[in-house]
């Protein structure tokens, strides 16, 4: 497995399930309620035998008294079974809500994680901690609360009850109490081990499975359907070598154990025995003891189970909790405002920006600049175009924009301020991406759409969708706007789903749009259907936008040249031509060497335009 400072929680006691305690909060008058029904069913428990006894000494010699206590005795069983019952359910409900608020808040926390996290946690570790590690929680702590303290009560009430009936016969367990919480011990240690590997390796089976799932159609056309199902077998066969071991260890415990304990009662049966048979005690007597002695060693036996299952139980918990340990993303409690965005298609005030003196390092790559000593000014309003090789740095500015990044130097100014006094959800707002690759969700072509602004009226919508061009296609749909799109859009074009990303900008309206490559992997039906829209979406807006395709922005105000993190150019296309060099070649090598025909849409009324 690779390694990952997130991956291998270090727990070495259970005091990581104290952090648990915050999540009672709502739930204290069900755990007080939890904790009498604990205290009447092990009372309850404990009481059964006197009655064993009583029936036994003296019973049998009056009928009266054998009625009246085999009365009692039913009454005081349906009193236990209803106490047990209500612990029980009482257990199940607390540990459901308990886990279900953790999973809420673990998932929550997580979408507000910073994007370095990303780079080393991979999406699969995620979702098996949201998965295995919450199904463990689960199940442990309703076993934990169901069964680890009644069987600590019933163990310490049912020793104490050995010791007033027949103290004799307890020296035998002191004998043997000693190596047998030792095996229990030790028992839980290895499986704590064993299972926290079990999860991590369950956590990587996940990650592959969901890779491989996610990336089919490339695993099916490289013909490496058996290279995936390779790593999958392997990866099961490590989880099942760390299952082997766990199960190896609880029954090599549950063994020892067992000989022990049956060894401790036969030795008691055999003292007590000897004890009745030379007067010295009641039947009655060595069979309450009898009873209390099966009560213990049977809580011990239990005990020692959930001892393993508390190990489990901790290291799910430190999984969860260390996601919630990592910070999000930076947002100061005390940055000022910007101003709501204004409705679709209405005037905006565009924004000014302003990079200083920006350098940058990805975490993942630190001995790699990313950015060198960026100066670069953007007047509101202005169509800016970033033009370079892959890795210049194009998407990286725009990453350090949207804060998934802070500058490693410098400083990111809006409208004069810089990034990091403002509000991140407020700056985010005033934003809009169309990515080269759109990403669709599991819902609607409206819902879809909707995402950028969940409050937006059905009239801005539809003028979205309109504007976008996406009513083109969405009317041949068998249910139009609300037509599922499958998972990942799988139902659509690559047009159609660039549509749908420009309509969510379109509705947004924000005051600065990036355009990531919009159109780069279009055919040329599509890209005059996206250049229309585009040509809305950037009327009265700061745009930045980056293409390796100079046709797309040979009409930007500026365009500015990265290369290798550098700025090393800026100026219209014409100027570039005559004064960079390496712009001139990349111009050249398209075919671009002078101006291309333009032509504009006489129905868009504004400074927009596309290519022919």
């Amino acid at each position: 497995m690779a390694a990952n400072p997130w991956q291998r929680p270090t727990t070495r006691n259970f005091s990581v399930l104290l952090k648990l305690l915050p999540f009672l909060r709502g739930r204290y008058g069900l755990f007080a309620l939890y904790l009498l029904s604990l205290l009447l069913s092990a009372a309850g428990s404990l009481a059964l035998p006197q009655g064993a006894r009583l029936l036994l000494d003296h019973g049998f010699i009056q009928a009266r008294i054998l009625l009246l206590a085999s009365i009692a005795l039913f009454v005081l069983g349906l009193f236990t079974v209803a106490a047990r019952a209500a612990r029980e359910a009482l257990a199940t409900w607390i540990g459901q809500g308990i886990v279900a608020d953790l999973r809420q808040e673990v998932f929550a926390h997580v979408l507000r994680l910073p994007a370095p996290f990303f780079e080393s946690f991979r999406t699969g570790e995620v979702i098996s901690r949201l998965s295995s590690d919450v199904t463990i929680l689960r199940f442990g702590l309703a076993a934990v609360l169901g069964g680890a303290l009644q069987s600590g009560l019933t163990l310490l009430g049912a020793l104490l009850l050995m010791v007033t009936t027949l103290p004799l016969l307890v020296l035998p367990g002191i004998l043997i109490l000693p190596p047998l919480v030792w095996i229990n011990l030790r028992a839980g240690r290895l499986q704590r081990q064993y299972s926290r590997l079990e999860q991590d390796y369950l956590a990587d089976l996940s990650a592959h499975t969901e890779e491989s799932l996610n990336g089919i159609r490339v695993v099916q056309a490289m013909t490496q359907e058996a290279a995936a199902e390779a790593r999958y077998r392997e990866d099961i066969a490590r989880l099942l070598e760390q299952v082997r071991r766990r199960i190896r260890v609880q029954a090599g415990a549950s063994l020892v154990s067992g000989v022990l304990i049956f060894g401790l009662l036969s030795t008691m049966l055999y003292l007590g025995g000897w004890l009745v048979l030379h007067g010295h005690a009641q039947v009655g007597m060595l069979a309450a003891f009898l009873i209390y002695a099966l009560m213990a060693t049977g809580s011990l036996s239990t005990l020692g189970s959930l001892w393993g299952q508390l190990g489990r139980l901790a290291g799910a918990t430190e999984r969860l909790l260390a996601l919630l340990d990592e910070k999000p993303e930076e947002a100061k409690t005390d940055a000022a405002e910007i101003p709501n965005p204004s409705p679709i298609l209405h005037e905006s005030r565009p924004a000014s920006l302003r990079f200083v003196d920006v350098s940058f390092r990805y975490p993942s790559r630190p001995d790699i600049a990313a950015l060198h000593h960026i100066d670069l000014d953007i007047a509101p309003g202005e169509t800016l175009a970033l033009v370079g090789a892959s890795g210049a740095g194009k998407s990286t500015l725009f990453s350090l924009l949207l804060r998934h990044y802070q500058p490693e130097s410098g400083r990111i100014l809006l409208d004069g301020r810089d990034l990091r006094e403002l509000r991140l959800h407020e700056l985010r707002r005033q934003i809009a991406i169309v990515p080269q690759q759109a990403v669709i969700f599991s819902m609607s072509v409206a819902d879809n759409i909707r995402m950028a602004r969940p409050d937006a009226t059905e009239a801005a919508l539809r003028r979205a969708v309109q504007a976008a061009r996406v009513d083109e296609f969405t009317e041949r749909l068998p249910q139009g706007l609300q037509t599922h799109v499958g998972e990942k859009g799988v139902s659509l074009s690559g047009g159609q789903r660039q549509r749908i990303a420009i309509a969510r900008a379109l509705l947004r309206d924000p005051r600065i749009l990036i355009l990531d490559e919009a159109t780069s992997a279009l055919d040329a039906e599509n890209e005059r259907l996206i250049q229309e829209a585009l040509a809305l979406l950037t009327a009265n807006r700061t745009t930045l936008v980056a293409a390796h395709r100079l046709a797309t922005i040979v009409h930007a105000h500026r365009i500015a040249v990265l290369e290798a993190g550098h700025l090393i150019a800026t100026g219209t296309h014409e100027e570039l031509l005559g004064s960079c060099e390496p712009y001139r070649n990349f111009a050249e090598l398209q075919g671009l060497g002078e101006t291309p025909s333009l032509s504009r849409r006489p129905d868009i009324e504004d400074s927009g335009f596309y290519i022919r």
